[in-house]
């Protein structure tokens, strides 16, 4: 098995010392407050128990809406999975349950979601706990919904999402090992530009190179130049007339060949919208997650 970034050394004391309590220690970029909503919504913070410190797997969840989650939540709410844990956007350690990418007390404002759903990493979560029961696992959501490739180039300011993904992962990992990335993106850079926000810049003809630079920042950045990445393929085409450029960017997709680098389909799945999975999609990405994912821990 490959070896993957042992956390702490790659932090301040400052920073590991509010992880491993629970806290993360660094400002709040802006403090506006998204639309409150109902307390049992929010997974319920918790101290990470004593036999789970510094030894969480911990996985980067990066990419757009279907990353974060768009799914309806169900009601009731699941319970929370036992050895699974968040690592929310306010920097403090919560139950392992949806909505994982919840907005509350976000820290860092440019990668807000206040409509997060459910999402695939919980799944993908209980099926990896499921295959390796003696794994604890640490999620750590930085997805943004609407977010383009070219938004995630590196760059190292808390106002970008590949500053402010890069932080967080910092910041989780004295409670353990980053262990990998699931990715999910490419709904933007299929749309024609007119409908795209004026920073999003997409290049469906260059997804390709793009993700693959991406990659090999954030493995340089985290000091892990093996740490095994999962990327899901765009779903069904939709009928929509805004993403012309729909199959260009699944043939990208599909000429990624990073060596630790796995592709998972997701266009067999059923959509609640357009563009987005429900619950049972979400589930099902998953699971698919979790499979390539093991596979590339076991190598």
């Amino acid at each position: 098995m490959r070896s993957h970034l042992r956390a702490a050394a790659l932090l301040a004391l400052p920073f590991a010392a509010g992880a491993l309590a629970g806290v993360l220690v660094f400002r709040h970029v802006d403090k506006r407050a998204p639309a409150p909503r109902p307390e049992a919504a929010i997974p319920a913070r918790v101290t990470l128990p004593p036999e789970h410190l510094g030894a969480l797997s911990l996985f980067v969840l990066a990419g757009q809406s279907n990353m974060s989650g768009r799914a309806a939540l169900p009601n009731p709410l699941p319970a929370a999975i036992p050895g699974v844990y968040i690592f929310g956007n306010d920097g403090r350690w919560h139950e392992g349950r949806e909505p994982v990418d919840f907005a509350e007390g976000q820290i860092d404002d440019v990668s807000a979601d206040p409509g997060a759903g459910a999402g695939p990493s919980v799944a993908f979560a209980a099926a990896l706990r499921d295959k390796q029961k003696h794994r604890p696992i640490g999620l750590v959501p930085c997805a943004k919904g609407g977010s383009s490739l070219a938004q995630w180039r590196r760059h190292l300011g808390d106002d970008t999402l590949y500053g402010s993904c890069l932080k967080r992962a910092r910041a989780a990992s004295p409670a353990g090992t980053i262990a990998g990335v699931l990715f999910y993106q490419g709904e933007t850079d299929a749309m024609d530009p007119a409908f795209t926000a004026a920073d999003a810049h997409p290049d469906p003809s260059k997804w390709a190179g793009a993700f693959e630079s991406f990659v090999a920042d954030l493995r340089r950045d985290l000091g892990a130049p093996d740490l095994p990445v999962v990327f899901a393929e765009l779903g069904p085409r939709p009928t929509d007339e805004r993403f012309p450029a729909w199959e260009r960017v699944k043939e990208q997709q599909r000429a990624v060949g990073m060596p630790g680098v796995a592709r998972i389909r997701t266009d067999d799945l059923p959509l609640q919208d357009a563009v987005h999975f429900g619950w049972e999609g979400q589930e099902a990405i998953g699971r698919r997650f979790a499979e390539a994912m093991e596979g590339l821990l076991r190598r």
